[in-house]
């Protein structure tokens, strides 16, 4: 067999029509023509042509070596309405392109003089739209002007390349006769136009990496006469984001090399070279090679004792030349800069408020945003390709027969920590593993290793929560880098933020830069906390508004309560968009039956008032600690015992001291069924829940509950039949209800077996999370990634 890339481009290529290039303000291309060659050849090539646009320069440069023809990429124009096409045209003398160069206005003048002249000819990337509204009359004229499409395009996402081979393949005799009447074009070929493919390539990063097939060729005019005969198919890769992005970061870099790399400091500028194949100009007579020593004294530092990278980097070196290397190679380089940036931004912000860090800060910070930037917008223009791609073969075939699947990234800030969130996200997770469901959650530095269902990219930068003081809850900054790639490797359509932090900040961004769905959960009342923990009022209404303009972004927000419902309208989220997640209970997990008299004595009392959650101020537990420490003297057996941990435990222990009360520490699993079955009240002192996990376990294990009438909690618990909701958060309204229930064995009786009543109706764990499956699908566009038939062409002749 032989190989060809027939799209290769070099520095030959100014005219450029790119979108994504004329938007970056970037040449097409800085590659040498005899580099393009050398790389083309060591990459398995049996002939070399390059294909630059409107220009034979380029292949001229090469033409003296026996396995080099001549070609290009000429613009041509529809006349009806000036809508361009790329056309590869190969083995051409200058003369040709002087008469082809005359016709390019016109694509029917320009096609007829080709096929006249005997020239070979294709229809560049199909269903590229190149500056102007491509619709479907446009590419049923091409099915019926060009005999060969390329159908492989190493700059074009795979939605597009597929969808175009699949649009050449349905164009049987009798299909091109419709057409022919149609528009009033006699076809040119019989058939199905024949494929070929190119790698579209600028920079020397993918040169080679997708090609033609032929049947083997000794010469040139053998192997164009494969190609007449349409004996080829198209090979290699497809187009990625991270090609399309490493291409302009390369295009950028050696924008910057050939002005010497000031910046870059002397010890890499060697290894920067390398890394762009690309030579670094000389700096001129007295310039430094970095104009911010210290920091880049610290960076060389940094790298230098990164044994980790080292380790991956020269494992990336040891792959045989190609693509593949090259890619890895210039994705370890970029993403550690990212990180060390960001690193560099956090440690000098975090150093001491001092005013003079700043700016150091915000020059990192900006380096690292500057290295993310082509890897977003690679990822919104290739999603943007993706969905015209799928439009355009829907407006061919119809829709594809079944549902089209939500691809779902749930993203969160919190995962093993000990809250209501965490657990539902926890829960998320394992019921997507168990199922086969394509969705994921996605986390920040959590402790989540490689469980089922959950990915946890490495924290760029870890800080703790303002005003929170507890330092073992730290919220991760993830890499865009990272991000971006995890979310195409998975093709993911929807984004759920499960969290309003950097996780979901980032997944925010990216939503709106890819054209993804974007959805969100409204789990905590984070207003009220900042109140409850500040003090400052101006604190939480900066709060608010921050959180307002976050949810509002969300075409979708999931509620758990009324409660949520009513602050989610508050903060000005449409009614339209708010959706009912509620949470599920598992009855089996939680029961009655694993009382334990066991525990019982090891915990001591006779009767014991439980509280389960996070200890921290504004769950109102120094309210339940004050509360219980006024009403134990007269109940000798009374017993609080409460489950959890948080920054406000050293608080509640000096609250309760002298009183009898039981501080457990985490409980999970057994143990924890066992605490909320072994108990005899359970307690939920929080007014800024918004659903209330624990009361839902409570009931389940036939305990009456004490809540406040305020948040979503109130809304688990039937007044007077299931516990009862108190009117006001002090501590002597708690009192009553909770003396209420420890002096009276029948009302706490009666109460818990209609809690038990009452869990046993509601949903499991499956039916919610199924229900919220099921809610994705509601969405305005998920499910965009229609995956075509594997053998969706087939080679002509």
């Amino acid at each position: 067999m032989t190989r060809v890339d027939l799209h290769l481009h070099s520095r030959a290529s100014t005219d450029t029509a790119s979108w994504f290039l004329r938007r970056a303000v970037l040449p097409e291309s800085l590659t040498d023509p005899n580099a393009a060659y050398e790389k083309a050849k060591r990459r398995g090539m049996d002939f070399v042509t390059l294909s630059d646009h409107n220009t034979l320069e380029g292949a001229l440069a090469i033409a003296h070596h026996p396995d080099v023809f001549v070609s290009v990429e000429a613009t041509t124009r529809f006349p009806e309405d000036g809508v361009p096409l790329h056309v590869l045209v190969w083995d051409l003398t200058e003369r040709d392109w002087d008469e082809i160069d005359r016709l390019r206005p016109n694509v029917y003048e320009m096609v007829s003089h080709l096929e006249s002249r005997g020239l070979v000819f294709a229809l560049a990337h199909p269903l590229q739209r190149l500056g102007a509204e491509l619709t479907v009359d446009h590419i049923e004229r091409c099915l019926l002007i060009f005999r060969r499409w390329e159908g492989r395009n190493g700059a074009r996402v795979w939605e597009g390349n597929e969808a175009a081979c699949r649009i050449a393949a349905s164009a049987s005799r009798d299909y091109l006769e419709k057409l022919a009447e149609k528009h009033g074009i006699a076809p040119r070929g019989s058939g199905p136009p024949a494929l070929v493919g190119g790698s579209d390539d600028h920079g020397l990063l993918d040169a080679g990496a997708t090609w033609t097939e032929t049947p083997g060729a000794e010469s040139v005019a053998e192997l164009l006469g494969h190609l007449t005969d349409g004996r080829c198919r198209p090979e290699g890769a497809h187009g990625s984001t991270l090609t399309l992005a490493h291409s302009v970061t390369s295009l950028v870099a050696k924008t910057y090399a050939d002005r010497g790399a000031p910046g870059v400091p002397l010890p890499l500028r060697g290894l920067f070279g390398d890394l762009i194949s690309h030579p670094v100009a000389p700096l001129p007579a007295g310039n430094a090679p970095a104009p911010a020593p210290a920091d880049a004294a610290g960076l060389v530092r940094r790298l230098q004792s990164d044994t980790g990278l080292i380790r991956a980097f020269r494992a990336a070196s040891l792959k045989p030349e190609g693509a593949e290397r090259s890619h890895l190679r210039l994705h370890l380089a970029a993403s550690w800069a990212h990180e060390a940036l960001t690193s560099l931004a956090a440690e000098r912000a975090g150093a001491g408020g001092r005013p003079t860090e700043l700016p150091g800060a915000l020059g990192a910070l900006a380096g690292a945003a500057l290295l993310a930037i082509p890897y977003v917008a690679a990822a919104a223009y290739h999603a943007d390709e993706g969905r015209f791609a799928a439009a355009t073969a829907e407006s061919f075939f119809g829709p594809e027969p079944g549902d089209r699947e939500p691809r779902v990234a749930m993203l969160t800030d919190t995962f093993d920590q000990v809250n209501g969130a965490a657990g539902t996200i926890r829960r998320f997770a394992a019921h997507v593993a168990e199922t086969g469901a394509p969705d994921v959650v996605v986390t920040c530095g959590a402790a989540a290793g490689s469980r089922p269902g959950v990915v946890d990219v490495r924290p760029l930068a870890r800080f703790g929560i303002p005003g929170y003081p507890d330092p073992d809850w730290r919220l991760g900054v993830p890499s865009m880098i990272e991000m971006v790639e995890l979310l195409e490797r998975r093709r993911i359509n929807v984004i759920h933020a499960a969290t309003p932090g950097p996780m979901g900040l980032a997944g925010l961004i990216l939503a709106k830069a890819m054209g993804l769905d974007f959805v969100a959960t409204y789990h905590t009342e984070l207003a009220k906390y900042a109140m409850e923990l500040t003090g400052d009022r101006l604190a939480a209404e900066l709060v608010r508004g921050a959180v307002g303009l976050f949810y509002r972004q969300a075409v979708m927000v999931f509620s758990p309560s009324r409660s949520a419902d009513e602050a989610l309208l508050a903060l000005g989220v449409p009614a339209d968009r708010i959706r009912r997640f509620t949470r599920g209970v598992d009855v089996a997990q939680f029961a009655p039956s694993f009382r334990s008299a066991r525990w019982r004595r090891r915990i001591g009392g006779d009767m014991h008032v439980l509280y389960v959650g996070r200890i921290s101020h504004e769950k109102g537990v120094a309210a339940l600690a004050r509360a219980f420490r006024s009403m134990a003297p007269s109940r000798p057996g009374l017993r609080l015992v409460l489950v959890g941990d948080g920054p406000a435990r050293r608080d509640v222990a000096r609250i309760l001291e002298g009183t009898p009360h039981t501080l457990t520490g985490v409980l999970s699993g057994p143990a924890l069924a066992r605490a909320y079955a072994s108990a005899d009240i359970f307690c939920l002192p929080s007014a800024t829940e918004t659903f209330g996990q624990a009361v839902l376990e409570s009931a389940a294990s036939g305990l009456p509950a004490v809540v406040l009438a305020s948040g979503g909690a109130s809304e688990l618990v039937s007044d007077g039949v299931t516990g009862i909701v108190v009117g006001g958060s002090e501590p002597a309204a708690l009192e009553r209800a909770l003396g209420a229930l420890a002096d009276d064995a029948a009302l706490r009786l009666s109460m818990g077996t209609a809690a038990r009543a009452h869990a046993l109706a509601w949903p499991s764990w499956p039916q919610a999370l199924d229900a919220l499956l099921g809610a994705y699908r509601e969405l305005p566009g998920p499910g965009r990634d229609t995956t075509w038939p594997a053998a969706a062409w087939e080679p002509v002749g």
